[in-house]
């Protein structure tokens, strides 16, 4: 641990790419809505297909152009404890991580925090991570879990930061 926080941003070139292949799809989706409304009519089920298509990856656009241009960091390593913005408006406390590590699903890293039972009752989480704990829990993930894609440094460095640090903070702690 330092006096000074580290900063872990999201990448912009990532963000960018992930903006772009969004982007994508919706013209896909525009293209095959139209070609398909064009020789089958409008019950086609390639109209459907394409319309579901815009209003998915449009809205991935519209989250990707969000993250793009936030200027705040993705997680910050404070004294107090990680504030992981996706996760909580509020630093998890380092005494509050029980484990973290690195999971890949379907090829994407995902970063899940194993938190103390009373961490899990306290902290106000964000509506994103309510809304998922219970398909999380389905597929096996035990915490919370934030996405490894489009950080700035490896999730597996950041794993490695987030272990290090809440065992140095348990350690200096009393209750431990």
């Amino acid at each position: 641990m330092t006096d000074n926080a580290i900063v872990i941003h999201r990448s912009k070139m990532k963000m960018t790419l992930l903006l772009l292949g969004a982007l994508a799809f919706v013209a896909l989706g525009a293209f095959m809505t139209k070609v398909t409304y064009d020789e089958q009519g409008a019950g086609a089920f390639g109209v459907f297909i394409g319309l579901v298509s815009i209003l998915f990856f449009g809205l991935c656009a519209v989250v990707g152009l969000a993250k793009l241009f936030d200027g705040r960091p993705a997680l910050e390593f404070l004294r107090e404890g990680l504030l992981a913005r996706d996760i909580s408006a509020v630093p998890i406390g380092w005494q509050d991580i029980v484990a973290a590590r690195l999971i890949t699903y379907r090829r994407q890293p995902i970063i899940e925090l194993i938190l103390s039972p009373e961490a899990e009752q306290s902290l106000p989480f964000t509506r994103t991570v309510r809304y998922t704990r219970t398909a999380n829990r389905g597929l096996g993930f035990l915490g919370v879990c934030l996405s490894g894609v489009g950080l700035d440094r490896p999730p597996s460095t950041v794993v490695t930061m987030i272990g290090e640090w809440a065992e140095k903070a348990q350690a200096a702690s009393p209750a431990y």
